[in-house]
């Protein structure tokens, strides 16, 4: 049986080892609206962006069918990037740019 949205908050409240006042007042609610919150089996998705903020976790993952889980992550290995810093002398960046104009006649 899969979880409720507020029990993946009130397990990831308990992870964080963060008292319950703590967590209300950092998503501007009342004690007793965190244990409510405990309870639901469905969220506003403003509401459950600010949990993830404050608990730095990311609900939405939880929340999606494993079907989906898996194509993101399909996609994600074939369209991962390398960000490469470089340093060029000026020289070097004139003979690059010598060659792009050679190619782009080509």
């Amino acid at each position: 049986m899969k979880k409720k949205i507020g029990q993946l908050i009130e397990e990831r409240v308990r992870a964080e080892k963060m008292e319950v006042t703590a967590f209300a007042k950092a998503i501007n609610k009342e004690r007793s609206n965190a244990y409510d919150i405990f309870k639901r089996d469905n969220i506003d998705i403003m509401l459950l962006k600010k949990i993830g903020q404050v608990l730095d976790y990311d609900f939405f993952q939880d929340l999606l069918a494993p079907e989906t889980k898996q194509m993101m992550m399909i996609k994600r290995g074939i369209t991962k990037k390398v960000l490469i810093e470089i340093e060029l002398t000026e020289d070097e960046i004139n003979f690059l740019n010598i060659e792009k104009k050679l190619i782009n006649i080509k």
